[in-house]
């Protein structure tokens, strides 16, 4: 069977590295003949320090806008009248944000930000200026105080894709149609597979899973209205029992 897991939240809960409960849980699975694709917002260069031992597996980055199988590759990158218009509300409205190209970023954003330690923690990449992103593959607009009015402007820009996170403020941008589970789709071979998510940039991969399992509580699984959606609840040793018996 083909099990996709999202990341932070998912199963990883300090920024830095896969729960070990769940690790073992994971290499157990991966032993068993199960193939396990990671599937994150991170790109590829944040993703790889989490996933350790799982480099190698394929892996979907920048919330479906790069992939690293044989080899990085973009899947589609932000258009350039669009990206050039967001460069303008930025300007506009002086935001904090991240712009990941293909392998470097660019980036202003405060060190007190969550963010701020899972941004290129191995140090990977460079930060370049803004001008120099090539494949703008995915932006996030950060701290936003205003972001109802941020979002409204983001919506009058054509060929986008938008994801908020109220609770930290934050706006993530991609292309449009641009997703886990579309990645998944275009990028692999078909086949029925098991999603564990925990965020609304999850909500495709779970829809279309033959089975979704959203890691938090069942209110907020009734919120979002994702009834097809089994609930697990955000502690580790639960994960983990539960992927064993997957195993």
């Amino acid at each position: 069977m083909r099990y996709v897991f999202d990341i932070d939240g998912t199963i990883c809960f300090n920024g830095v590295s896969i729960d070990p409960l769940i690790l073992e849980a994971l290499k157990d699975l991966e032993k068993k003949g199960h193939e396990l694709i990671f599937a994150s917002a991170r790109p590829i260069r944040d993703l790889l320090p989490v996933v350790g031992q799982f480099k190698k597996n394929a892996l979907i980055g920048g919330n479906g806008s790069i992939i690293a199988k044989e080899n990085i590759q973009v899947t589609r990158p932000i258009p350039e009248k669009s990206y050039q218009k967001i460069l303008q509300l930025i300007q506009k409205y002086q935001l904090e944000y991240i712009v990941d190209d293909d392998w470097n970023y660019s980036a202003n954003v405060t060190q007190t930000n969550a963010i701020f330690r899972q941004l290129d923690p191995d140090k990977l990449a460079e930060n370049i200026p803004l001008e120099q992103v090539q494949w703008p593959i995915k932006i996030i607009l950060l701290n936003l105080e205003s972001y109802e009015q941020v979002y409204g402007e983001l919506k009058k820009i054509a060929q986008l894709s938008l994801i908020i996170h109220r609770e930290e403020g934050n706006i993530d941008i991609t292309a449009n149609g641009i997703n886990k589970y579309s990645t998944l789709r275009e990028y692999f071979e078909p086949a029925e597979y098991i999603a564990f998510g925990n965020d609304w940039n999850d909500l495709e991969l779970l829809t279309y899973a033959k089975q979704g399992y959203f890691i938090g509580n069942q209110e907020l699984l009734d919120q979002w209205g994702l009834s097809f959606a089994q609930t697990i609840k955000k502690e580790p040793k639960l994960i983990a029992n539960f992927l064993e018996s997957l195993a």
